[in-house]
C-alpha cells in the first residue's frame, strides 16, 4: 500500500525537488501509518474511488491533494481536524510552488462537517467535488456486512481509553435524521446496504436497530463528541 500511495503522490508533485517530495510524503504516510481506522487502509480506499470516479470531478488534481491532507491530521476527541488538515496543507503549499492552495483548503474544510446544502435538500445529488470528497471518506458505511464489522473493530481501538460502557454510551449519541436525504452518489441504492450498518451496530451495542423505514441507503450519521 505505501508503494502504492508513494507512486501516485510522486506522479501528483513531480514539480517538486525529490528533497522536498520525500519531506512531505514520509510527513503524510507517517501521519496516517499508525491508526487503526482511518488510517493507509482507508486512504487506498478513498484513491480507488476517485480513480472509479475521477473523471466526475471538476478539478481530480487538486480533489487528489486533499484526499491525502483531507484526514492527515485525526484525533477521534477532537473537533478541528479538519481545521488542522488544511492548515499542513497551507504549510506544504508554502514550502513548494502548489497553486491551489485556497481550493484544496477549503474542501478540506468543508469537508469536516460531512454535510452541505446537498445533503440536507430532499431529491438533490450534489456533484461538486466537496460532494464526491465526502462520499469518498464514508463509502465504509456501504461495505458488506463483513467488512464493515472490521471498520467497527478498528474504530473501537481508536477510543481504547473508554471503557465498554463508556463507549457505549458514547455511541448512544449518533444522532440519526431519517428525513434527511443524503448524497452518497456510488453506494448502491440497496436498503440491504443501510440495513447492514444498522444491524451490525445494533449487535455490538444493542441500541441502533433497524435502519430507519424509507431512509433506503441514503443517511446521516453524525457522532456527537463530549
Amino acid at each position: 500500500m505505501d508503494s502504492e500511495l508513494a507512486a501516485r503522490w510522486n506522479d501528483l508533485t513531480s514539480f517538486l525537488s525529490e528533497p522536498t517530495r520525500e519531506k512531505w510524503r514520509k510527513t503524510i504516510i507517517d501521519s496516517y501509518a499508525p491508526r487503526p481506522f482511518r488510517g493507509i487502509p482507508h486512504l487506498c480506499a478513498m484513491f480507488k474511488l476517485f480513480d472509479k470516479y475521477k473523471d466526475h470531478l471538476r478539478d481530480r488534481y487538486a480533489t487528489a491533494f486533499a484526499i491525502f491532507f483531507k484526514n492527515v491530521v485525526y484525533d477521534p476527541l477532537a473537533s478541528d481536524n479538519a481545521e488542522k488538515s488544511a492548515q499542513l496543507l497551507r504549510q506544504f503549499a508554502q514550502d513548494t510552488t502548489f497553486d491551489s492552495e485556497n481550493y484544496v483548503a477549503e474542501l478540506i474544510v468543508a469537508s469536516g462537517s460531512y454535510s452541505t446544502d446537498a445533503h440536507l435538500t430532499p431529491g438533490v445529488c450534489g456533484d461538486e467535488d466537496l460532494h464526491y470528497l465526502i462520499d469518498f471518506d464514508m463509502a465504509f458505511l456501504g461495505d458488506s456486512e463483513e467488512l464493515f464489522s472490521e471498520h467497527e473493530k478498528a474504530q473501537r481501538k481508536e477510543y481504547s481509553h473508554l471503557s465498554d460502557e463508556e463507549y457505549r454510551k458514547q455511541r448512544e449519541k449518533v444522532v440519526i435524521y431519517p428525513t434527511i436525504r443524503v448524497f452518497l452518489v456510488f453506494l448502491p441504492r440497496d436498503p440491504s446496504k443501510c440495513s447492514s450498518f444498522y444491524v451490525v451496530s445494533s449487535h455490538n451495542l444493542e441500541k441502533l436497530g433497524r435502519c430507519p423505514h424509507g431512509l433506503s441507503s441514503r443517511l446521516l450519521v453524525h457522532f456527537i463528541r463530549v
